[in-house]
């Protein structure tokens, strides 16, 4: 039997329209992918037959994603500021909020007339660090404990920059593998307490990589030893930016750093906290 476009669009939506709170993108993104075209192209060709290993592979997608499995690990990339990175269940899938990490680093070194250093802890795909390179002349270091996760950086640096000279990645358990100061540095830490682990930690997040995500009995313990050791790391009008859980705000504490300011994310949660030196 012939499949058109829009017939397989309405078939992926329908089944998943109980595992997925985006059904219909969902099926939209996955028919895009294995039909080799940009999801805006649907509509264009919404009357096209597709051919039968088309469909075999579009099936294949949607069963993937009726077991849980995201969208991004999928089709193994994800759109974060300004470029596409590769993704697989080696590292988190980049958020939106995420974004604001970056947004506020690139606030800081705007101004910067030399080629600023800038660390990206816990930096998972890349996506932090290798943005704020996209508007920034600087020298990146791109650090995460899991050699996994800087595998995939690694590939995504490669596949977004051919002059990788500025761009160092170092295997380390947050700072202790670090030397050297730094005019910014981005941490998107894991933040999920023990009680968010088994509440929340189900359908896509439990295809995620659980190292990347529990933060502590508190969820707290991890951020709060980063913003603890940071001051060693930072250049005098350096500063730490660090993105937050949903109660994050609330918990933590420095007597070496200077809270400058706190970032709202799009739904109006405390999403990022920047610091200073105390001077």
């Amino acid at each position: 039997m012939n499949q058109r476009v829009k017939e397989l669009v309405s078939l992926g939506r329908e089944t998943l329209f109980k595992v997925s709170d985006t059904p219909g993108l969902d099926s939209e993104i996955l028919l895009a992918e294995a039909l080799g075209i940009l999801r805006f192209d649907l509509l264009v060709a919404k009357n096209n037959i597709v051919d039968a290993e088309t469909v075999a592979k579009f099936y294949r997608f949607i069963e993937k994603r009726k077991e849980g499995v995201p969208v991004a690990y999928i089709i193994n990339k994800k759109d974060f500021f300004e470029d596409t990175f590769f993704v697989d269940e080696r590292v988190l899938v980049p958020r939106p909020e995420s974004e604001f990490v970056v947004t506020e680093a690139i606030c800081h070194l705007k101004n910067y007339r030399k080629s600023p250093d800038v660390l990206d802890l816990c930096c998972g795909s890349g996506c932090v660090g290798l943005s704020i390179l996209r508007v920034m002349n600087c020298n990146l270091t791109l650090s995460d404990i899991s050699a996994d996760a800087l595998d995939v950086a690694r590939k995504n640096a490669s596949d977004l920059y051919q002059d990788k000279e500025k761009i160092r990645f170092i295997e380390s358990d947050l700072f202790n593998r670090i030397k050297g100061r730094f005019d910014v540095i981005t941490v998107n830490p894991p933040y999920l307490s023990r009680n968010d682990m088994c509440k929340y930690v189900y359908g896509p997040l439990k295809h995620e990589p659980e190292i990347a995500l529990f933060g502590g009995e508190s969820g707290v313990e991890i951020t709060e030893k980063i913003i603890k050791q940071a001051p060693d790391f930072l250049n005098p009008e350096g500063v730490l930016i660090v993105e937050l859980g949903y109660e994050g705000a609330d918990k933590i504490t420095s007597n070496s750093l200077v809270l400058q300011k706190i970032v709202n994310d799009y739904n109006g949660f405390k999403r990022v906290a920047v610091f200073n030196l105390r001077k």
